[in-house]
């Protein structure tokens, strides 16, 4: 049974200096330009705004799997919990747009912003899945290790995901979107 989950804001919201480091910049740094921390400022709150964040999460059997979607580190493991996490089509639609508009800096600074977004929300939901199963493997994800980032289509199509593009690469539309994996030790659903 796939549950579906609506993270609250906190549970997506970045670390501004997180955010800003991936920028290849410090909040000391830009402590001082007024206008540029004001237009960060607006642009993490614009990510906020516009995202419509949602996971897509299922326990299944070990054996339940094909074992080429199982990595290496899985052993010994009896259930695995995959999910879908996404910030949904409109963060795309207006980075894309920002590019379109010629606004590369700001589209540049909101993609940086949504990509620490969906990591928060994947270390969000990480300790959600912790506190409910217990110990467990760290979080995986296809396209590394031995599991082919292709896997990402089995896992969309598992998780009964509609909205979701998968390229033939792997590679999931909307863009800001990641699919995991934990391995648990004892089995309860």
């Amino acid at each position: 049974m796939v549950e579906l989950y609506v993270p609250k804001i906190e549970e997506y919201m970045p670390d501004k200096a997180i955010f800003l480091a991936r920028l290849r910049t410090r909040y000391k740094s830009i402590v001082g330009e007024t206008d540029l921390l004001v237009r960060f400022n607006e642009l993490f709150l614009q990510g906020l705004k516009i995202s419509r964040p949602i996971v897509h999460h299922r326990v299944c059997l070990i054996e339940e799997l094909p074992s080429a979607l199982i990595p290496d580190s899985f052993s010994g493991v009896k259930q695995v919990s995959l999910f879908l996490s996404t910030l949904g089509k409109d963060i795309d639609e207006l980075i894309n747009s920002l590019l379109e508009e010629g606004k590369t800096h700001d589209a540049t600074v909101l993609d940086a912003w949504a990509s620490e977004a969906l990591e928060a929300l994947n270390e969000a939901f990480d300790r959600r899945l912790r506190e409910r199963f217990g110990d467990g493997t760290m979080r995986f994800s296809p396209g590394y290790g031995n599991v082919d980032v292709r896997w990402n289509k089995y896992i969309v199509e598992l998780l009964n995901v509609e909205g979701i593009e998968v390229l033939s690469s792997g590679i999931m539309l909307p863009r800001k979107t990641t699919t995991c994996m934990i391995g648990w030790y004892d089995e309860k659903r």
